[in-house]
């Protein structure tokens, strides 16, 4: 196969090993402003089945539901992405990589294929965070929230100097966020499967739609080169 234009990543699950460490401080983000336990039962199950989605959309999709238990006044938007953002720092520096996931990065640079991250994580926060693990000059560039992953990869494309669709890039991520992403530019997609929150659906939407699954980065330079 030609060699790939470019590689974009998603983050979470796929080059940090951070989805069970996100969905935990999105509960404690609403225990810490008094929401009752059962919206925030709730809440969790609607953001794990829609990981991907920004902290920002997943919050006001939260507020906007009109039978909560409880409407702690404290407790809007913002304020619940401070307390989000606070509480997730310094774990989420900390937070185990995937397997593989450097020697991989590493290999597709030597190759001369362009990497970006575009992630539903905080812009400003992930950046610092891959400064902080040392990852932040392997990519051409890193994006984030609050714009969308459909808006960033447009970004992604206006750096390459191309317009969508973006054939011969490809998007690995864990999410159906992801996958309609890659599909909003024209781009491929592999399924990165070993750490997604959603692998009944995943897996599903693979079998039908046909697009490639590795259990995680090991897998990507066989994939690229086959």
């Amino acid at each position: 196969m030609k060699q790939p234009a470019a590689v974009v990543f998603d983050c979470d699950g796929v080059l940090l090993v951070s989805n069970t460490l996100k969905a935990a401080v999105f509960r404690e983000a609403l225990g810490e402003h008094g929401f009752h336990p059962e919206d925030i039962a709730r809440f969790s199950r609607y953001q794990v089945a829609n990981f991907g989605t920004s902290r920002y959309r997943l919050f006001e999709a939260f507020l906007g539901w009109e039978d909560l238990k409880s409407r702690p006044e404290s407790a809007d938007r913002d304020a619940l992405v401070g307390s989000y953002a606070r509480l997730l720092r310094g774990r989420y520096a900390r937070c185990a990589s995937t397997p593989g996931m450097r020697g991989v990065l590493d290999g597709l640079t030597t190759r001369g294929i362009p990497l970006f991250v575009v992630s539903g994580s905080d812009e400003a926060e992930l950046r610092d965070v891959f400064a902080e693990r040392g990852l932040a000059g392997l990519f051409r560039s890193i994006h984030g929230s609050p714009a969308t992953k459909t808006e960033n990869l447009h970004l992604v494309a206006r750096e390459m100097g191309r317009e969508p669709p973006l054939g011969n890039v490809w998007f690995i991520g864990d999410a159906e966020a992801d996958l309609k992403a890659a599909d909003a530019v024209g781009a491929r997609f592999a399924y990165a499967d070993h750490f997604s929150t959603a692998k009944p659906r995943m897996r599903a939407l693979a079998a039908e739609r046909g697009f490639p699954v590795i259990r995680d980065l090991r897998g990507l330079p066989a994939l690229l080169d086959a």
